[in-house]
C-alpha cells in the first residue's frame, strides 16, 4: 500500500530533475564562448521500480510502479579519438610554423635577389677587377676595386652574424619553450590531482577535464605527446616513450643555454628527450640542420673564394713590382670572418695587377687571371667530400637550398593548418554549444519542469478533498 503523499514524491523528483538539466542549459550557454568548453548534457534516467498489489504472502500479481525520475550524471561532450587526432597534427603543425617564419627571416637577411645581396656585390666586385685589366695603372680604378672587395667582406661578415643572432635567438626560443612545457606539465599534474579528489565522490568532473585537455592541446603544439587514462582514472602523458606525467606526479626538462648542442634532456632520466615533432623539434632541426649549415656553407664560400683569390693574387705584381701580398685575410672566430688587407686598403698600389715584375705599370695578366677567376671551377670541400664549381655557382646553390627550404617550410604550414582546422571543425560539431540546440532544451526541460508542477496541484486538490470534504456526513 503507498503512502497518499507518494505521488508529490515523485512529482518532487521531476521539479528537482528538470530544475537540474535547465541549470545545466544555462551552464552551457553561459559557457558558448568559453575556449575549450565542452557542451554538457544531463542524463536523465527513471528510479528504482517498487512492486504493488498480489495476493497474501505468496506475491501473486504483483506489478511494478515507477518511482519517478533523476539526473544520473551531467556528462561533457567529446571525442577522444579527434582529440588524438588534432593534436597528432597541431604537433606537426608547431614543427612547422617556426621553421617557415625564421626561414623567411633568414631569405631577408640574404636578401636575394636584389642590388643589396651578395650576388650582386660579388659581380660587382669581379666587374671592378675587368676595369682594372683594361686600365691596370689607373688609381681610380684601384680605388674602386677595393671599396667593392671592401662592401664584399662587410656584407658577407654582417650577414654571418646576422645568421649567428638567428641561431642565439633559437636557442633562446627553445629554453623559453621548455620552461612553457614544464609549467603546463605542472598544471596538468595539478589538475589530475584535483580532478582524481572530485571523482572519488563519484561526481564527474567535466570543468576541470576540459581545462585540462585545453591545456593538452597547447603542449601538443609545443612537442608531440601522447595520453592514455587507466582504468583507475590515472591520466598520463608521455614524450618519446617518457613519462612527462602521471597522476599528479611530473618530470621537468632541462636546456643548458650555454652548452646547446647538449639538447633537451630530463632532469631525472638524464637522458635526452626524444621528440618527433611540434614547436621544439621544430627549434632544434631548423637550428641543427638549417641555421648552421647556411653559416657553415657561407664561411665556407667566404674562405675558398678568400683562399683562391690570395693565390692568384701573391702571383702577380704590384705598381713597385713586388709580389702580391694576401689580398684577403681569413678568421672563422669573432666578428669578421672575411677582411681586406690593411697594406691594400692603406695603399691601392699593393694591388697586383702585373703578371711580370717587370711589366708595370701597364701589364694587366694578373688582373685578367684575377677577373677570370669568377669563371673558373675549384674544389671546395664540404662535409666530408668535394664539389667542383664555381664561386658563384657554390653561393646560389646555397640560395636556391634556402629557397626550397622556405617553400617547403610554407607549403607543409598551408597543408597542416588546412588539416588542423578541419580536425577542430569536426571536435567542435561535437563539442561546440549550439544556442539553438540549447534554447529548444530550455523550452523542453520548461514545459517538463511545468507539468510536474501542475501534477503537484492535483495531488494537492485530490488530498485536500480527502482530507477536508470526507467523513463530514452527519456532523
Amino acid at each position: 500500500m503507498y503512502s497518499s503523499f507518494f505521488g508529490i514524491e515523485i512529482a518532487k523528483k521531476a521539479l528537482f530533475a528538470q530544475q537540474a538539466a535547465l541549470n545545466n542549459v544555462a551552464h552551457n550557454v553561459a559557457n558558448a564562448n568559453t575556449e575549450g568548453y565542452s557542451r554538457q548534457r544531463a542524463v536523465m534516467e527513471a528510479t528504482y521500480m517498487t512492486p504493488y498489489g498480489g495476493a497474501g504472502f505468496t506475491g501473486l500479481g504483483l506489478k511494478q510502479l515507477g518511482t519517478g525520475v533523476e539526473v544520473q550524471d551531467i556528462t561533457r561532450l567529446r571525442d577522444s579519438f579527434k582529440d588524438m587526432q588534432y593534436r597528432q597534427e597541431n604537433s606537426d603543425l608547431g614543427f612547422w610554423e617556426f621553421q617557415a617564419d625564421s626561414l623567411q627571416q633568414i631569405e631577408s637577411v640574404f636578401n636575394e635577389p636584389s642590388d643589396n645581396g651578395i650576388s650582386s656585390v660579388l659581380s660587382e666586385f669581379w666587374d671592378s677587377l675587368e676595369e682594372l685589366s683594361k686600365n691596370p695603372e689607373a688609381s681610380e680604378v684601384r680605388e674602386t676595386v677595393k671599396e667593392q672587395a671592401v662592401n664584399l667582406a662587410d656584407l658577407i661578415n654582417s650577414t654571418v652574424n646576422q645568421l649567428r643572432e638567428i641561431y642565439d635567438d633559437v636557442n633562446y626560443r627553445i629554453s623559453v619553450k621548455v620552461d612553457e612545457i614544464n609549467t603546463i606539465a605542472k598544471q596538468i599534474s595539478e589538475l589530475n590531482a584535483q580532478i582524481q579528489r572530485t571523482e572519488i565522490t563519484g561526481i564527474t568532473a567535466n570543468d576541470l577535464r576540459d581545462k585540462r585537455d585545453l591545456l593538452l592541446d597547447d603542449l601538443s603544439k609545443l612537442v608531440d605527446i601522447s595520453t592514455y587514462e587507466d582504468q583507475n582514472g590515472n591520466f598520463t602523458v608521455t614524450v618519446g616513450g617518457a613519462i612527462l606525467v602521471k597522476g599528479s606526479g611530473w618530470e621537468k626538462m632541462t636546456f643548458d643555454s650555454h652548452n646547446p648542442l647538449d639538447g633537451i634532456k630530463w632532469e631525472n632520466y638524464g637522458t635526452k628527450v626524444n621528440m618527433s615533432s611540434g614547436e621544439l623539434k621544430g627549434l632544434e632541426d631548423l637550428r641543427d640542420n638549417k641555421i648552421q649549415a647556411y653559416i657553415d656553407k657561407l664561411i665556407n664560400f667566404a674562405a675558398t673564394f678568400a683562399t683562391e683569390f690570395n693565390n692568384m693574387h701573391a702571383a702577380g705584381f704590384d705598381l713597385d713590382g713586388n709580389p702580391g701580398v694576401e689580398f684577403f685575410k681569413i678568421s672563422t672566430d669573432g666578428d669578421s670572418i672575411i677582411s681586406v688587407n690593411e697594406e691594400i686598403v692603406n695603399d691601392t698600389d699593393k694591388i697586383a695587377a702585373s703578371g711580370t715584375s717587370g711589366g708595370v705599370p701597364g701589364d694587366n695578366q694578373n688582373a685578367k687571371a684575377l677577373a677570370n677567376l669568377r669563371y673558373k671551377k675549384v674544389n671546395i670541400t664540404e662535409n666530408g667530400s668535394t664539389i667542383t664549381c664555381t664561386l658563384d655557382d657554390y653561393y646560389g646553390a646555397l640560395i636556391s637550398k634556402l629557397g626550397v627550404d622556405s617553400q617547403e617550410a610554407q607549403r607543409m604550414v598551408e597543408s597542416q593548418q588546412v588539416l588542423v582546422s578541419q580536425l577542430e571543425e569536426q571536435r567542435q560539431a561535437v563539442s561546440s554549444v549550439s544556442i539553438d540546440e540549447e534554447m529548444s532544451k530550455m523550452v523542453m526541460y520548461q514545459h517538463a519542469y511545468n507539468a510536474a508542477a501542475r501534477v503537484v496541484t492535483a495531488i494537492d486538490e485530490m488530498l485536500d478533498k480527502i482530507i477536508n470534504s470526507t467523513g463530514v456526513v452527519g456532523r
